[in-house]
């Protein structure tokens, strides 16, 4: 059931009658406005970690082990940004570091019990943002929104998503992402 029926009005520049023409722009302000409001409840709540930080952890809960360059280009961040992210969360006893098996110049990377509590923390914090950003869609909009987004993702080939991940398409189908 939709709860919210505002609709939000593009500024003048946005305004165009081709989709083509704005729905990058679009994308880019959604992602900027959930991450500041992603960061403004964690700091409401108390929760001393910010959207990076809540990514850095996320990413490592799912993948333990990986490098720091490997986190980076899932966050979608630079290494030099994902380094500065993973030692303030190693100084905090969020994340503990110990040398790469197969590289001797990485380190690999795995979250702490603490880092796991926090973590929840931070999920519970994110997942009400979630929450409020999809209020105005109906449940099968947000299903077509899942996949129309990965689907995107996949046209593109970015490696944003890790290889093994699928995604259910509204219509029942998987969508495989495929290496090129």
């Amino acid at each position: 059931m939709v709860k919210n029926s505002q609709v939000f009005q593009l500024p003048g520049w946005l305004d165009s009658d081709k989709p083509e023409d704005v729905v990058g722009f679009l994308l880019k302000s959604l992602q900027h406005s959930f991450r500041q409001s992603v960061d403004e409840a964690l700091r409401r709540q108390g929760v001393e970690l910010s959207f990076a930080h809540f990514a850095a952890l996320f990413g490592l809960n799912y993948e333990p082990g990986i490098t720091g360059a490997q986190l980076a280009r899932r966050a979608l961040v630079s290494a030099q940004t994902m380094n500065a992210v993973l030692r303030r969360l190693e100084d905090d006893g969020l994340v503990a570091r110990r040398p790469h098996p197969e590289s001797r110049r990485a380190d690999s990377w795995q979250v702490t019990d603490e880092g796991v509590r926090q973590l929840a923390r931070a999920r519970g914090v994110a997942r009400s943002v979630v929450a409020r950003m999809l209020s105005a869609l109906s449940e099968t909009e947000v299903t077509k929104l899942q996949s129309y987004l990965s689907r995107c993702i996949a046209a593109l080939g970015a490696d944003a998503m890790p290889a093994s991940r699928s995604v259910r398409a509204a219509d029942g189908a998987a969508v495989k992402r495929e290496h090129a």
